[in-house]
């Protein structure tokens, strides 16, 4: 028969699925704010909320599986649907090197915000292929996607850089076109900075996002 402290820990939840908890509940609740709100800064607001809570999400497979992780962002302009407002979270195979699994079926921003890559501090940021949201990813094949990498034990591969959203419109190109580059709502920008340990930061203040 087990013990007290042996039927304790059979009940505790572990670190993993607190954090995945946490995740879902984040983004659910972002999801709830953006129905009971409207505008593009509220929407700015909760799609910052969702991209954190899809990068923790991110860190907590990485820790789970074991495995290097990613959070994917969708670059395929011949599909505007899914085009810099789609995200994602694939993890390795660790029995095949370089094949990718599907952890999760995707997340869209809300309409009219963005992925802005033209804000990003570096003009070459890490890109890959993939068939997502197949649930075994095939690299090198399929749609183009921007990512951002958890190492195997939950930190960040990409200290310090920076994941930039933006509210505006799309062109006939593809390009992003600020709702009115004239006028304040072109300073609808935010911000997640990824830390080492694989924390995020928020950032809110527009004038920090260039």
């Amino acid at each position: 028969m087990l013990n007290q402290t042996q039927l304790a820990r059979c009940k505790a939840f572990t670190l993993i699925e607190l954090l995945v908890v946490i995740s879902i509940i984040l983004i659910a609740s972002s999801i709830i704010f953006i129905g009971g709100n409207s505008g593009a800064g509220s929407a700015l607001s909760s799609s910052l909320r969702i991209v954190s809570g899809i990068a923790q999400g991110a860190r907590g497979q990485a820790i789970l599986k074991n495995a290097e992780t990613r959070l994917i962002i969708n670059n395929d302009p011949s599909d505007l649907e899914k085009y810099r407002r789609f995200f994602g979270i694939v993890y390795e195979d660790n029995d095949n090197s370089g094949q990718w699994i599907a952890a999760t079926q995707g997340t869209y921003l809300p309409d009219g915000i963005y992925f802005d890559p033209t804000l990003l501090s570096t003009a070459s940021s890490s890109r890959m292929n993939l068939e997502y949201p197949r649930i075994n990813a095939v690299s090198e094949s399929g749609s183009n996607y921007y990512y951002y990498t958890f190492n195997s034990n939950g930190t960040s591969a990409n200290a310090n850089d920076w994941l930039p959203i933006r509210a505006g419109n799309l062109d006939a190109t593809g390009a992003l076109v600020p709702y009115d580059s004239a006028g304040e709502t072109a300073s609808l920008k935010a911000a997640l900075i990824f830390r080492r340990a694989g924390t995020t930061t928020p950032v809110t203040d527009p004038d920090a996002v260039k």
